[in-house]
């Protein structure tokens, strides 16, 4: 039997939500509000119940927890993008990446990055938060720097394997601590800013690559490529040095830097009502549930879906524009134009995000954003739709990036009475989904298979059509689950009312 102090997604919503403006403040000296949260208490950023004092508890914790964060994340997907884009720049010809090799080091970061991911989240719940995420972040910073000083592809293939290993809690480890710290009705928000996070350091790369390739191209002896991967380095280790003095452990361990001792006491107290097991217990009954119910299946499947429906709009269209180049592209344009597919996801996912708060319900924003996936894909398949047609076609598949935050969202929703089942479920979304890309990738974008993919613009179609089912899939399983739910509670109700009833008459008899 494993056992886990804590889980990274076990206490998003462990509990129904309690009226925010009843916590205890009472050890807190009176404040009113500055200037920063009465604006963001306008936008709707602090619940209207929520006093003085605990919003500038959570504006602390906002500050110590999500810069760090969304930083964090940030600096993940800027240097996993910057591979892509040092590959198109330049590193290709200068260290003979030949065939698929792209693909073979893509795969080499994916294999130990999905490895290490249950293992690493099994050792981030056993020691401080606030030294392992810093550190793990170090780590692929100075891996990242070694990148920019390769003299062949072995290196490469090594460096990554180093890369994803580092990396592999980042995601799982900031939903931990925000779980954490934070109640229920207060996380939704806070992982839609994270996720962003991700495709914000996509399109960064982009804009970073250009400007080394243009200005830092041969300063020293070093081409512009391996620039990127220096600086990146030099700001991913700035950030895990920023992450030592300001990210927080968890609320029963060490008080963070910017709390003061009533603020910590404040924040463990208005934790009580939705405090997990101080040990979550993997047993065999757990996985007999998890593997009995559809929540595994259903999602799991989703997410390995929208994964694949994100390829084309990642690596795939970077090669197309390098297979372009520099007779229709410029090495600038074909690391910035892929930022407009960015920007797309950024933006889509602020909104969806939003409007699911206000609707209070995920499938038609899911199913709405697969609509314009969907003609992306369409026009792919097509192909003789001119030059503009295929780079608008690339362009909406950035309409996926709002699945994933919503994905999770939903899972973590319809579990939210099962914290076990809830920690298995998602847990492995994010570990099959991720282990299923690295390898269909090779085989339905092979690099060598620029600028375009037949068989891989097919599949895409087709797992996208796939999406939709799957999503109305979800809400037939869950309204069924919900109507079963009502007629048994219904049921006892009438059961309750019989026998309350029954013990009247008995009275009266007795009489």
């Amino acid at each position: 039997m494993l056992s886990y102090e804590k889980n990274p997604i076990s206490e998003i919503a462990v509990a129904p939500m309690t009226p925010i403006g009843q916590s205890d403040t009472s050890s807190v000296s009176p404040v009113k509000d500055n200037l920063w949260i009465r604006f963001m208490s306008n936008i709707g950023w602090y619940p209207s119940g929520m006093d003085s004092a605990e919003k500038l508890l959570v504006l602390k914790l906002d500050l110590s927890i999500l810069v760090f964060g969304c930083l964090s994340f940030f600096t993940k997907y800027l240097d996993q993008q910057s591979l892509t884009n040092a590959y198109v720049s330049g590193m290709k010809e200068e260290l003979k990446i030949f065939g698929n090799e792209f693909n073979y080091i893509t795969i080499t970061f994916w294999a130990s990055y999905c490895t290490a991911m249950i293992p690493a989240c099994y050792y981030l719940t056993h020691y401080p938060a606030n030294i392992v995420l810093p550190a793990l972040e170090f780590g692929w910073g100075i891996s990242t720097l070694g990148l920019g000083f390769v003299k062949n592809v072995d290196a490469v293939y090594g460096l990554r394997f180093l890369v994803g290993l580092f990396e592999c809690c980042s995601f799982t480890g900031t939903i931990y601590v925000i779980g954490s710290w934070y109640k229920p009705g207060e996380i939704g928000r806070r992982i839609a800013f994270f996720f962003i996070s991700s495709p914000l350091g996509t399109m960064f790369a982009g804009y970073l690559q250009a400007a080394a390739y243009k200005n830092l191209n041969g300063v020293h002896g070093y081409s512009g490529w391996r620039w990127l991967f220096i600086i990146d380095a030099i700001i991913t280790i700035g950030i895990s040095i920023f992450g030592f003095i300001i990210f927080p452990d968890v609320p029963s361990r060490r008080k963070p830097i910017l709390l003061s001792p009533a603020e910590q006491v404040l924040a463990q107290k208005r934790l009580a009502s939705f405090a997990a097991p101080a040990q979550l217990k993997l047993s065999r009954d757990i996985f007999r549930r998890v593997l009995g119910r559809w929540h595994f299946y259903a999602f799991v499947t989703l997410w390995t879906v929208l994964d694949q429906n994100i390829l084309p709009g990642g690596a795939p269209f970077s090669l197309y524009l390098k297979a372009h180049s520099p007779q229709t592209y410029s090495v600038v344009q074909v690391n910035t134009l892929p930022t407009i597919t960015t920007a797309i996801s950024v933006v889509a996912a602020i909104i969806c995000g939003i409007a699911a708060d206000r609707i209070g319900r995920f499938w038609p924003l899911a199913l709405l954003v697969t609509c314009p996936v969907l003609v992306g894909m369409i026009l792919l398949n097509v192909w003789d739709i001119g030059e503009r047609g295929r780079l608008a076609a690339f362009m909406l598949t950035g309409f996926m990036g709002p699945l994933s935050p919503m994905s999770m969202g939903w899972a973590t929703t319809i579990m939210q009475n099962d914290a076990e089942e809830r920690a298995v479920v998602t847990a492995s979304m994010n570990a099959i989904g991720q282990a299923i890309m690295a390898g269909t990738q090779v085989v339905q974008y092979p690099a060598k298979g620029a600028p375009r993919w037949i068989s891989g613009f097919k599949s895409s179609l087709a797992t996208t059509v796939l999406q939709v089912f799957v999503i109305l899939g979800i809400l037939y399983l869950s309204n069924r689950d919900k109507k079963r739910a009502k007629i048994a509670q219904d049921r006892e109700s009438g059961g309750a009312i019989s026998e309350a009833g029954a013990a009247a008459v008995s009275g009266l008899d007795h009489k």
